[in-house]
């Protein structure tokens, strides 16, 4: 017995019009070579009106380089285009921001960092993860509880809980100790 699926058309219709408004290049810049955003989730939500896109469960967004995963996105279009953009989704305008919640993750080949929340600003250009914060550079670990990341700077702040900042320095792991030496 074969079994069918019944397909609903507004979810498929908001679900293409999301994929096509992340297909596209935009403004935003979660990598700092720019390009297409694809985005990948268990469901999205088209709110036209307020040019709000929603998308929910096991959310993995990739630019180029740079990977950003979360239980939870909202992309916050302006309304305005940057370039040349036509077709479903082309309405919305340049992404604006982003704000991700639960367990965030932001990697590139330099970092890997992890918050609680975080928010992408397309016009300052930064990428912000707040809460549990841990910052990873090669084998170096600093925590703490607010870190800005300057996309196309390639530089990044950390905020420490009550003012302090943990951070665990591993040397160069080539390096000879005297205690190796005969």
């Amino acid at each position: 017995m074969v079994k069918t699926t019944r397909v609903h058309a507004r979810p498929l219709v908001a679900g293409l019009v999301a994929a096509a408004a992340f297909g596209v290049p935009a403004l935003a810049q979660l990598s700092s070579e720019g390009g297409p955003i694809r985005v990948n989730a268990d469901s999205s939500s088209v709110l036209e009106r307020e040019r709000r896109v929603l998308v929910v469960g096991n959310v993995d967004i990739v630019q180029g380089d740079a990977r950003l995963r979360a239980d939870t996105v909202t992309l916050f279009y302006s309304g305005t285009n940057s370039g040349n953009q036509t077709g479903i989704g082309g309405g919305f305008g340049d992404i604006e921001r982003m704000t991700a919640e639960g367990e965030v993750f932001y990697v590139t080949p330099d970092l890997k960092a992890r918050g609680d929340e975080g928010t992408y600003d397309a016009l300052a250009d930064t990428i912000t993860l707040t809460g549990e914060v841990v910052l990873i550079r090669g084998e170096d670990v600093a925590r703490g509880c607010e870190l800005v990341l300057q996309v196309s700077e390639g530089r990044s702040n950390l905020k420490g809980c009550d003012g302090r900042v943990q951070i665990l320095i591993n040397p160069e792991s080539g390096s000879s100790s005297p205690a190796q030496e005969n």
